[in-house]
């Protein structure tokens, strides 16, 4: 598992952007007006800090995310490369690396689940250090994911309609220990189910849900 995504990944994607590489063929037809995204045009650029853990240090790395517009409709829409998640600054790759030591450890506490190599990633000219806290922030946005896991798991189902996944993540529970009310667990076991789909699903078509379908179903 990669604790961050890489400095050279954003800017090989900030490259790709400057370069105009970036096409809307990806995304899904406008949900307003159902018009295919090849029509759609650019619209804006927003500027994103992502910050990204190099050698245990958090860093801030100032890259751009382009929108598209419906010509139809004039609804906008938001490109995400695989490293990005909407409204977030730490990469995609931090939120699954410290969310899935959690959820599928049963006695990894957030304070345990934060450290690696017995410390926590740290910020420059600063005594802090990433909060346990945060992977409490982490989990309950991938398990808001719903409609990436359940595409993810259509189409898994379509390579395999014997596969037991519906019925592996049915089973799944959460240990008591991790949760002080029923919302706090729907959202851990909505999470787990999450990396159950996605294990099965790199397994299937070896590559992740992200890279296939994040960019197309789970951000519009």
């Amino acid at each position: 598992m990669l604790l961050s995504a890489t400095p050279e990944a954003i800017k090989a994607y900030q490259e790709e952007l400057e370069k105009n590489k970036i096409k809307p063929d990806k995304l899904p037809p406008c949900s307003r007006c159902l018009v295919k995204s090849t029509f759609f045009k650019e619209h804006a650029y927003r500027d994103r800090k992502f910050l990204v853990i190099v050698d245990m240090v958090v860093k801030t790395f100032l890259s751009a995310l382009l929108r598209f517009k419906c010509p139809g409709c004039g609804k906008t829409f938001t490109y995400y490369p695989d490293f990005a998640l909407p409204h977030k600054h730490y990469t995609r790759q931090t939120f699954t690396y410290f969310s899935r030591i959690y959820v599928q450890d049963p006695d990894k506490t957030y304070q345990k689940a934060i450290m690696v190599n017995n410390s926590a990633p740290g910020y420059p000219d600063d005594q802090q250090t990433l909060a346990a806290s945060t992977i409490h922030r982490f989990i309950t946005t991938l398990s808001s994911l719903k409609t990436c896991s359940q595409k993810a798991l259509d189409l898994i189902l379509q390579e395999n309609p014997a596969s037991a996944i519906c019925r592996n993540i049915a089973n799944l529970k959460v240990p008591g220990q991790k949760f002080k009310s029923k919302s706090r667990e729907n959202i851990l076991v909505q999470c787990s189910r999450f990396f159950e789909i996605e294990t099965l699903f790199q397994h299937t078509f070896n590559t992740s849900i992200f890279t296939k379908l994040a960019i197309r179903c789970a951000f519009t």
